[in-house]
């Protein structure tokens, strides 16, 4: 049997824009030209943290063409929702030349599928292929996206099914940290409030906050059961979101990076025996706090980042969450320091490295920790 790929995916909110599918009844995307030159996202309102899940609504995609929502929609009204909301009624769908912006001032050129609604609600589509845009499309945290050109606007539709990505780092609600008090749920804690650090000894909860998302997607969590890293962490099972960073602390990091000690995010640890992604929940409540610098703290036990706010590096935060950040640390977001994080970070291909060797020689992510 083949592998058969998702109808509920992320895609990206562009807001309301001009109607690119005006006129009904044919396959043309006739004002798709209107959107050339549009810019989406900036530095402080990342194009990523618009991820939305998308869904087939009541009627779904398969009134007309059974494997995509109908550009010509006059006979049939096929429907989606956005983050389980209400039904939205599918218009049309155009491809543009593209640049995108990643967080870190790099950038890539994607043949980027834009789709709408009939009330103008404007979204990126993730591909239907794990093919080059793909690829772009989840290296790495979106800042911005520009319309450079139209590349196509006759399609019968944008077909259904298609791929996944992710951006959010952050705890999962319940996720024990450790303080001088002892372990202590995150949604508990309070700014103010001490965390004990690997390197620096207890520090204080700068800042904290939480939000209820989908779970799915970008925002599936990632799970570890317990003892799965090794040393018998985490000591109790406990869920991440996918691109929060563990650090590990192995002999085999130190052959190939020269460094014991290093930061990487949850999903490129999925191959490791008891590590999986979160099933058969609907929802989930991330939390991520902020101390004076990047530190590593311990969830259930294990050694984890805090919020990293470096220059290439704002996740999770939403406009509000940035202002009332930018009030505590405006030389982190106003860009004039760049942080420095607590551990290296692990690039994704020695990541998997140094994970498919962890497998093969059945060696522990985390050895007895050594401390700085």
């Amino acid at each position: 049997m083949g592998f058969i790929m998702p109808t509920t995916f992320n895609v990206i909110s562009l807001g309301v824009q001009a109607l690119i599918d005006p006129t009904e009844g044919n396959t043309i995307a006739e004002n798709a030209s209107a959107l050339v030159g549009l810019s989406f996202g900036t530095e402080f309102d990342p194009l990523w943290e618009q991820t939305q899940s998308f869904s087939p609504g009541t009627t779904g995609f398969g009134t007309g063409n059974n494997t995509a929502y109908d550009q010509d929609n006059n006979t049939a009204s096929e429907q989606f929702r956005i983050n389980g909301g209400p039904n939205q009624r599918f218009d049309g769908t155009a491809i543009y030349n593209a640049t995108i912006t990643y967080t870190n001032g790099t950038t890539a050129n994607i043949t980027a599928v834009i789709f709408q609604d009939t009330a103008g609600r404007t979204y990126l589509a993730p591909e239907f292929s794990a093919n080059s845009d793909q690829t772009a499309l989840e290296a790495g945290a979106i800042r911005s996206l520009t319309l450079n050109s139209l590349s196509g606007n006759n399609y019968s539709g944008l077909t259904a099914t298609r791929q996944t990505s992710n951006f959010a780092v952050c705890f999962t609600e319940g996720t024990r940290i450790q303080t001088p008090a002892g372990a202590c749920p995150v949604q508990h804690l309070k700014v103010g409030d001490l965390v004990d650090t690997l390197d620096n000894g207890p520090q204080p909860v700068r800042w904290i906050n939480g939000r209820t998302v989908p779970a799915t997607g970008a925002m599936m969590p990632v799970v570890f059961t317990a003892g799965s890293l090794g040393s018998g962490l985490p000591l109790r099972t406990m869920a991440l979101s996918r691109q929060h960073r563990l650090m590990l602390d192995n002999v085999i990091v130190e052959r190939m990076t020269g460094n014991r000690q290093a930061l990487v995010p949850a999903c490129k640890l999925l191959a490791l025996p008891g590590v999986c992604a979160a099933e058969n929940i609907d929802l989930v409540t991330y939390w991520h706090f902020l101390c004076d610098a990047h530190q590593i703290v311990f969830a259930e036990g294990t050694p984890v980042e805090t919020l990293y706010l470096g220059h290439e590096a704002r996740k999770s935060l939403s406009p509000l969450a940035r202002s009332e950040i930018s009030q505590l640390f405006p030389e982190l977001m106003d860009g004039t320091r760049s942080g420095i994080p607590a551990r290296p970070l692990m690039n994704g291909t020695n990541t998997d490295k140094v994970v498919a060797r962890l497998n093969r020689n059945a060696k522990a992510a985390i050895t007895d920790l050594v401390r700085a």
